[in-house]
């Protein structure tokens, strides 16, 4: 069933003002609290996980929020392809969209969003009567978590072409993976008059949760209680490659990067690139009555002065 739409900035909760950094912080709380690892099972969460991924993926693109701000549920007509005249006909009808999950089961923003320009471009062959041709090349995005690609996975997506036609595949993403990696399907794109051209599949990142994608190397916040910031502490941190003790220095300032070699993405030829964590130095929203003293004895005894 297609998720009904509701305006973007409604569900993440912000303002039609808010800056691309409020943006961010809302997806990334709205993301942790619904995420499928923290709700195995929950349905309500795993739509609700979808709609908060789809208004980001749209308002955190400042071309694509433009679009929705002066068209609002219809900012995808602004977005649809028309080949310039001089391209000809496109073989096999031309246009395409994309669906992806077990069951091809995202709402019309994922059917159409996922694979800009699907369809047109590589290898586009003008076709002689009488002349025994292969078939065009498709070239589609296939979009894909950091967990997908680096571990490996099988994803099922579906194509629908102009002429309305749908054809379903299951590809299996190989692991140490990365964006960009191409995928051909032999035979799977436009028919010719000899034999079928390929379907190119290239790889590309959806955003995530908790991981800021830099090139090859990921940056991912790490909350630090005060008294960790300041007396120093080893915290569990969670990686790509499993759970590691991450070291706080003692004195860790907010906003401090703590470099982890050699954990971040894999690079085309087998390295990697780094995990950075991000202190954000955190405290507590409320305290009961014998925090609230503590806190209070330690400001009338700190000598430390923040605005110095």
């Amino acid at each position: 069933m297609a998720v009904a739409f509701q305006d973007y900035y409604e569900i993440l909760g912000v303002s039609r003002t808010a800056t691309e950094e409020e943006i961010k912080k809302a997806y990334r709380k709205l993301a942790r609290k619904y995420h499928p690892d923290v709700n195995p099972g929950d349905k309500a969460a795993e739509e609700q996980f979808k709609k908060i991924n789809e208004a980001y993926e749209v308002l955190s693109d400042k071309e694509k929020r433009q679009k929705y701000d002066r068209f609002g549920e219809n900012w995808k007509t602004g977005q649809q392809f028309t080949p310039p005249p001089e391209w000809g006909p496109t073989p096999g009808g031309g246009s395409y969209t994309f669906t992806t999950g077990p069951e091809g089961d995202f709402s019309e923003f994922f059917q159409q969003f996922f694979g800009p320009g699907m369809g047109f471009g590589a290898n586009t062959q003008r076709r002689r009567p009488g002349f025994s041709t292969r078939g065009s090349d498709v070239e589609a995005e296939l979009p894909v978590t950091i967990e997908e690609a680096f571990h490996g996975s099988q994803k099922q997506f579906t194509i629908r072409r102009g002429d309305g036609t749908t054809k379903t595949y299951k590809v299996r993403i190989p692991e140490h993976s990365f964006a960009g990696k191409q995928i051909r399907l032999a035979g799977q794109g436009e028919p010719g008059t000899s034999t079928s051209g390929d379907l190119i599949l290239t790889l590309v990142y959806q955003n995530h949760p908790y991981y800021d994608i830099d090139g090859f190397d990921l940056y991912r916040e790490i909350g630090v209680a005060a008294w960790e910031a300041v007396l120093g502490a080893k915290i569990p941190m969670e990686t790509l490659d499993g759970n590691v003790r991450l070291t706080i220095p003692a004195g860790a300032e907010n906003g401090l990067k703590l470099r982890l070699a050699g954990r971040g993405l894999y690079r085309t030829n087998g390295s990697r690139g780094d995990l950075y964590a991000v202190v954000d130095i955190r405290v507590p929203d409320h305290v009961d009555s014998t925090e609230r003293e503590l806190w209070e004895k330690l400001r009338d005894s700190s000598k430390f002065d923040p605005r110095a």
